[in-house]
């Protein structure tokens, strides 16, 4: 057609074609002018009612005047009747020529999202739907601003290159769901594309990505969008709010997401960060949040971060774990042990035999009688020991304990486990007797390797002084592990506090593992308000309160509870200016308001009383993360690692923070190393499983199978076998996956998310009746878990 004349407009070259028609530039002989001439498909057949349906919305198309919408100065048809459009000729480029290079600088993203959104929110008010927002449609003029192109044209035109069948409008991968299924659209349709293009410009990632139509489809129906918690923290709840899966769940339309934009833009330009470099991926994840795992719905992917243990995660969504616990590092107080003959001397051997390095996990205290009113002090004291013992050998560096955190995360009970697992060599393991006042505390110290008891002590009280008693443990144990204690460290790591505070304080800590359980923190509060009335002095009994406060606000978001967590921690802080905890969870505080520059100084005050403390490293890390400096991020995960290269802790976290970035070949090998550190690591092979499965080719999907079922033969785990079952599902083996599934839901079947992947492999089968039983188990777990955290963005979405 080039050099036709039609109407009187000569063409003079063609800018592009698509499934929506082909596009020619040409001059308009009576204004001379350029204009843009769409002609739509050759093979579109429009009825009568369709062709006055296009005309009519594209009269109302033509009649928006807005900086950033394209102008359309007509509509005409050729000689022969196929109609097309005359549209303003803008010089420039697509927004998808532009993307072709990568992410986007952080400030021209936000320019951009900010003007399609204007301009769709201006059509918006006059109820008009572009239902087909992409890339190809924005134009990028010379100028620099964004201007949306083809409204009205979605709907009309449906081409098995540009649209689903079954009479759904739109682009495939900017297609909601409601467009998917056929059902009706509305302003929302356009709400989900344009999220889609703020995480494409900002990321370079497309969140529903995958190799063939059908798993797009699928993932944009049943998948958390993958890309999401690569975006500045700022951006992540706009992104999650427009990409709700359910339309009643999405922003009703673009000016409400335009003024959410607005305000993020603005605090971008305030905050001092780097704006005009190209953003870099891996942000916004909290330190201490969980990894996630590979999922056509969601399933956990365990992370052992010292800085904390989840009770639930999501899938390779990456999106931020519904909860964390952070470990206290005002959990303060230790149990030790007896020197028995000869016992130093072993010591020794074990020490030598392991490079001079004591790696130490504490295990859970065994409540002798069962009595209730101790099993909350019992868990307490695995911790306050965990921390006392942590704290001892700041400046040897000879010392490395496992958090209590870790612990219980891997469930380790027993030193064997312990060895293999967590890559201890010594482990201590305790109990607790009361019997009316007097309070008798057992510890002994065990040989990791050969199960050998290297010490022990048995302690005894006759007015229930349980501070006293671990301190005198922790001096006990301190001696046979060669490390010299005086009185001034152990009162840095504490202090003492009155028999009745202390016990009141145990209390509260052990209720605070478990603070998503109903009531347990009104406990822990009300028992650590208990301890600081009883003894004014107690520091960490305010900075335990502090950070009960904290999570308080963390599970349920109320400003009251900020001021009284800081309020608390500032007391501790002024009680004693030597404790690191205090400053761990102002730290914390601080990053869930995103002030991440004063979570930083924080952290960094941690480090300076404590050089390796794992949760103030993992804060600075996570603090640089969440800031956008990812470099700096990186260089602490690896500080992490030298200062204790014999512990796989460190690879691990390393091995998390690349796969936030999705480096996930640098990603396989941290937890390679991690694997040889414990070979019997199951969860790192179910975590290496999902990194071959991250990188996606062939060769990749068999170690991904081969590293599942590795974790599997070792311990067989509820994650391990999802994961399993969302690789088969991937590769289409429907059957295997469902089978996965359900050997994972036998493990562990409190998860919605599970059910959920169960639902889809079942109907993929056509298992129609199973598919009721497992809609309605899925739907019951779902309700249950948004009414438990309204605040869950994903849980939402479905």
């Amino acid at each position: 057609m080039i050099g036709e004349t039609i109407s009187h407009y000569r063409i003079t070259e063609k800018l592009g074609a698509g499934g929506m028609g082909i596009v020619y530039k040409a001059q308009d002989l009576q204004l001379e002018r350029f204009v843009a001439l769409k002609f739509l498909p050759h093979d579109l057949a429009l009825s009568e009612s369709d062709r006055e349906r296009f005309l009519r919305e594209a009269r109302s198309a033509s009649a928006l005047d807005h900086p950033n919408i394209g102008v359309i100065h007509g509509i005409d048809k050729t000689a022969d009747g196929r109609l097309f459009i005359v549209m303003a000729y803008y010089e420039g480029q697509t927004l998808s020529q532009r993307l072709g290079g990568g992410p986007l600088a952080l400030r021209q993203a936000m320019d951009w999202a900010c003007q399609i959104a204007a301009g769709l929110a201006a059509a918006h008010a006059r109820n008009i739907v572009h239902r087909d927002i992409k890339p190809s449609n924005i134009i990028i003029t010379k100028e620099n601003s964004a201007r949306i192109v083809d409204f009205g044209l979605a709907r009309v035109v449906a081409t098995p290159s540009a649209t689903m069948t079954g009479g759904t409008t739109g682009t495939l991968p900017y297609m909601s769901p409601e467009q998917i299924l056929g059902e009706a659209v509305d302003q929302r349709c356009d709400v989900w594309a344009l999220a889609i293009l703020l995480v494409q410009m900002v990321t370079g990632s497309h969140p529903f990505a995958r190799e063939s139509s059908t798993a797009m489809t699928f993932a944009i129906l049943n998948q958390p969008p993958a890309a999401v918690d690569s975006l500045p923290a700022l951006l992540q709840p706009i992104a999650l709010h427009g990409l709700a899966k359910e339309v009643a769940h999405r922003y009703p339309d673009a000016k409400e997401m335009r003024a959410d934009l607005e305000a993020a833009r603005a605090q971008f330009t305030s905050s001092g960060l780097p704006l005009d470099e190209p953003t870099l991926t891996g942000a916004a994840i909290p330190s201490g949040a969980l990894k996630d795992v590979i999922s056509h719905a969601s399933t956990p992917r365990w992370q052992a971060s010292s800085a904390a243990v989840a009770a639930a995660s999501k899938p390779k969504s990456r999106a931020v774990a519904p909860y964390f616990f952070a470990v206290l590092a005002a959990v303060v107080l230790a149990a030790g042990s007896l020197l028995f003959p000869a016992v130093r001397q072993r010591a020794a051997s074990i020490l030598s035999s392991s490079g001079g390095e004591k790696h130490v996990a504490v295990l859970p205290f065994d409540n002798i009688g069962n009595d209730p009113a101790n099993e909350a002090i019992a868990e307490g004291l695995m911790d306050s020991l965990t921390s006392k013992l942590s704290n001892l050998d700041a400046a040897q560096q000879s010392l490395w304990v496992v958090p209590s955190s870790v612990v219980r995360g891997r469930k380790v009970t027993d030193p064997s486990s312990a060895e293999k697992d967590l890559g201890a060599n010594l482990v201590v393991k305790g109990s607790i007797r009361r019997d009316a006042k007097t309070v008798q505390l057992t510890v002994n110290l065990i040989d990791a390797k050969d199960l050998r008891q290297v010490g022990s002590a048995v302690l005894e009280d006759a007015t229930g002084d349980l501070a006293g008693l671990q301190d005198e443990a922790v001096a006990r144990l301190a001696r046979l592990m060669n490390i010299h204690v005086t009185a001034e460290m152990l009162r840095a790591t504490g202090g003492r506090a009155s028999p009745a505070a202390y016990e009141l304080y145990l209390k509260a800590l052990g209720l605070m593992q478990r603070y998503d359980k109903p009531g347990n923190l009104d406990q822990a509060v009300t028992a650590l308000h208990d301890a600081v009335q009883t003894d004014p002095q107690f520091a960490l009994g305010y900075a335990s309160l502090g950070e009960a406060y904290r999570l308080k606000n963390q599970v349920d978001p109320n400003p009251r509870w900020i001021e009284q967590a800081s309020a608390m921690l500032d007391r501790a802080v002024q009680l004693d200016n030597r404790l690191a905890a205090p400053y761990v969870s102002l730290g914390h505080l601080h990053s869930s308001l995103a002030k991440h520059d004063l979570a930083l100084q924080e952290f960094q005050k941690a480090l300076a009383i404590n050089p390796r403390d794992p949760d103030a490293i993992m804060g600075v890390a996570g603090a640089y993360e969440l800031m956008g400096r990812m470099q700096d991020a990186e260089e602490r995960y690896k500080m992490a690692i030298a200062l204790k290269p014999g512990h796989w802790d460190g690879y691990n976290s390393l091995a998390n923070f690349y796969d936030r970035q999705g480096r996930y070949i640098e990603a396989v090998a941290q937890y390679q190393r991690v694997i040889e550190l414990t070979p019997d690591n199951a969860t790192a092979y179910s975590n290496l499983g999902a990194e071959y499965q991250s990188i996606g080719d062939a060769e990749s999907h068999k170690r991904a199978e081969s590293s599942y079922k590795k974790s599997i033969q070792i311990s067989p785990t509820y994650a391990a076998y999802a994961n399993l079952g969302n690789l088969y599902m991937d590769e289409k083996r429907y059957a295997e996956a469902a089978e996965a599934t359900e050997k994972a839901l036998q493990l562990n079947g409190s998860d919605y998310r599970v059910w959920i992947n169960l639902l889809l492999e079942q109907r993929l089968l056509k298992d129609v009746e199973s598919g009721r039983r497992t809609r309605a188990k899925a739907l019951s777990l779902l309700q249950d878990f948004i009414q438990q955290h309204p605040q869950d963005a994903t849980a939402q979405s479905w």
